[in-house]
């Protein structure tokens, strides 16, 4: 390896102060990371053998050569290094330091929320606090994730965590920040852990009062995320469920629209045209602006053939009186009664206890009579489900209904 230049900080060299916090927050040492080496039962590491080790230097030239490597076969190494050995190769030479700059981690899962007030192994009150959870494998038992808690401490912000030692408890531990606010603090490392992945996550949760958007960097992670999805999910906080509103403007974004299934606990102002043309199979909002006539052609669609394809589920939350008549209004439907209970041997009772009961019709498809959806209308929900499918036995044919 080439000396280090002077641009990269050497190991156990002392930094300026005013670049402790900045270093400091990037966790570029290593006792933080203690947690992620202790062994799993579950998943044990295996250590690379000497076929490993020999098709790896010849895949690469040889170790002795890695300055001759282009920029792309260096990243591809270091892509799978760990985060330690990561760090250690960023001080070798300057071009090393832009190498592992330019590689993005890879990390499974970030979270950030600040409605947790009590960590009694910190303190026995409770305080403010924002937690920041960085999970780099899809496994949550793997060991490879760290937790760090960011509270105020004067004027300075105080960062927690747990360091791991092999056959001993948990030791805590923390550093200071500087003149700085412990809630921005917190999303600047969050955020600074997006960026380290290029955003490439699986998962991002934020369970955040007042998360300080005119100071962030996720304002443009919309353009970062991918136009298809596989599933989305929104919740707003208990206290704001009723008043928080997604307008109708970002409802459009492609990443809703497009997604296969989407949640939303909260207002959503999807208009008609909007709900027409969403791509989901399963989805669930509060409605704001939903018509029972735009609800009426939904159905409509699906009986002809047109809906969205291995539809689900469509859940409209809301308080808004229904007039029944016009959500059915031109469909062939069947009323739950006795003899449709007896028919469906049981089914409805087990949706009963599943998804509720109110006003249920069984609405049979135009394409395919033994295909059918249920409508359960109740006063707080108009709930659509596709709980009829065509089955065949011993040359008879007949529906089949099931809670999808």
């Amino acid at each position: 390896m080439s000396t280090p230049s002077e641009d990269v900080p050497k190991e156990g060299e002392e930094e300026p102060k005013e670049e402790t916090n900045e270093l400091a927050s990037e966790f570029n040492f290593f006792d933080l990371f203690d947690g992620m080496e202790h062994e799993n039962d579950k998943d044990p590491s295996r250590i690379a053998n000497k076929s490993d080790m020999i098709s790896l230097i010849k895949f690469i030239g040889g170790f002795e050569k890695w300055n001759e490597l282009n920029e792309d076969c260096r990243m591809a190494v270091v892509k799978f290094l760990e985060y330690k050995d990561r760090c250690k190769l960023g001080i070798c030479s300057k071009r090393d330091y832009e190498t592992v700059k330019s590689t993005p981690l890879d990390v499974y899962k970030i979270s950030i929320y600040d409605n947790e007030k009590y960590h009694y192994s910190f303190r026995e009150e409770d305080f403010d606090n924002v937690v920041v959870e960085v999970q780099l494998h899809h496994d949550f038992n793997s060991g490879k994730r760290f937790e760090l808690i960011f509270s105020q401490l004067g004027e300075d912000t105080q960062i927690q965590w747990y360091q791991y030692i092999p056959k001993q408890r948990p030791k805590n531990r923390s550093l200071v920040l500087k003149s700085c606010n412990y809630y921005e603090e917190a999303v600047k490392f969050a955020e600074k852990w997006m960026k380290k992945c290029n955003f490439e996550l699986k998962d991002i949760k934020i369970e955040m009062k007042n998360y300080p958007m005119d100071k962030s960097k996720i304002k443009s992670l919309r353009n970062k995320v991918p136009n298809q999805l596989k599933d989305v999910e929104l919740v707003a906080l208990d206290a704001d469920r009723e008043v928080f509103t997604i307008p109708s403007d970002l409802l459009n974004a492609p990443q809703i629209m497009q997604t296969s299934d989407f949640y939303f606990w909260c207002r959503a102002e999807f208009s008609d045209e909007q709900l027409l043309n969403l791509k989901a199979s399963s989805l669930s909002f509060d409605c704001v602006n939903i018509t029972d006539g735009g609800i009426n052609e939904y159905i409509k669609r699906w009986i002809n053939g047109k809906g969205v394809p291995k539809f689900k589920r469509a859940l409209l939350w809301g308080n808004k009186a229904r007039d029944y008549a016009e959500l059915t209004r031109g469909l062939e439907y069947r009323q739950w009664d006795a003899a449709f209970e007896e028919e469906a041997a049981g089914f409805c009772g087990d949706f009963e206890r599943v998804c509720g009961r109110g006003n249920c019709v069984q609405i049979y498809s135009k394409i395919d009579p033994y295909e059918s959806l249920t409508l359960n209308v109740s006063s707080d929900c108009v709930a659509i489900y596709w709980t009829g499918h065509k089955h065949e036995y011993n040359g008879r044919t007949y529906s089949d209904y099931s809670i999808p």
